[in-house]
C-alpha cells in the first residue's frame, strides 16, 4: 500500500510513517478513519488506484484498521482483547501468544496483562485499544484522539514500533504537542482536505494552523518568539535544539 485517494475529500496522498490529521470540531477528521474501515460507506475511496470496495475482505481486515474514540471493547480482559483481532485473522494461537509476550515486554504491560479492562484507567484503556490493532501489524492504522490519553513514553513506543514494522499511522489529534511526533500533517475543513505537507512546513504556516483551530506546539511557539527577538536564527522543533542553540 502506497497511496490513498478519497475523491470527495480532495485527498490523494502517498502514505507516510506518521500523518497527523487536524481541523476544527465537526470538520470531518474522524470520518476519514471511519470511511477507511467502512463504518461510513464511501464508494470513492481508492487504494493504489483500485477501488477499496473491490479488495477482498481479508485484505481490508489485515491492512486497514482504526482505533476510534470510544472505550468500547470486544472482550473483558486485557489478554483476550489482544487476542481478539489476531483470532479474526486466523492467526495460530501459539503465534498470537508469542506476539502478546513480545508486546508485554515492548510496551511494559506486565502489570496490566492479567487485568480486567473495566478496572484500568482511561489512559491504560486507550493504550490497550491501540495495541489490540497494532499487534496485527496493519499497513495503515488510524488512531482517533486516543494518543492524547497516553504518556509521552507510551506515545514514543507506539511510534517506534510502527516505524520498525512499516506501519503508517493516521492520527486524528487536537493536541498541539502531538504534531511533533509526526512526519506530515493533513488539514481538514468542511469535509475537504485543504492542506497536506511535511510537519515542518505546516508548523511554519501559523495562519493555516489558526484556521484549523490549532496553536503552535509550545516549543515551536517559544523558539518562534525567540527568533523574533533575534535570539535564535530559525524555528526549532524540539527542546534540546532550542536550549543548545540558545546557550551555545
Amino acid at each position: 500500500m502506497k497511496n490513498i485517494e478519497i475523491k470527495d475529500y480532495n485527498i490523494n496522498i502517498e502514505l507516510k510513517p506518521f500523518i497527523n490529521i487536524i481541523g476544527l470540531p465537526a470538520s470531518g477528521k474522524s470520518t476519514v478513519l471511519k470511511m477507511l474501515i467502512n463504518q461510513v460507506y464511501n464508494p470513492n475511496i481508492f487504494i493504489d488506484g483500485k477501488k477499496l470496495e473491490e479488495y477482498p475482505l481479508e485484505f481490508k481486515r489485515q491492512n486497514l484498521a482504526a482505533a476510534l474514540h470510544n472505550f468500547t471493547f470486544n472482550t473483558k480482559d486485557v489478554k483476550t482483547e489482544l487476542l481478539y483481532y489476531q483470532d479474526i485473522l486466523n492467526i495460530e494461537l501459539e503465534d498470537s501468544i508469542k506476539q502478546i509476550r513480545l508486546f508485554v515486554k515492548y510496551f511494559g504491560l506486565s502489570d496490566l496483562i492479567e487485568s480486567k479492562i473495566e478496572y484500568l484507567t482511561k489512559g491504560e484503556q486507550a493504550l490497550i485499544k491501540i495495541l489490540s490493532l497494532l499487534i496485527i501489524k496493519p499497513k495503515l492504522l488510524g488512531i482517533d484522539t486516543l494518543m492524547e490519553y497516553l504518556t509521552k513514553e507510551q506515545k514514543l513506543k507506539v511510534v517506534k514500533y510502527a516505524k520498525e514494522n512499516k506501519i503508517s499511522i493516521l492520527n486524528v489529534t487536537s493536541e498541539p504537542e502531538e504534531l511533533l511526533l509526526g512526519t506530515h500533517i493533513m488539514v481538514i475543513s468542511d469535509f475537504k482536505m485543504i492542506a497536506y505537507d511535511t510537519t515542518k512546513d505546516i508548523l511554519e504556516n501559523e495562519s493555516l494552523l489558526l484556521e484549523a483551530g490549532f496553536d503552535l506546539p509550545f516549543i515551536v511557539n517559544i523558539s518562534s518568539g525567540l527568533k523574533s527577538y533575534n535570539l535564535l536564527d530559525k524555528t526549532y522543533f524540539d527542546n534540546e535544539s532550542v536550549v543548545g542553540e540558545l546557550w551555545k
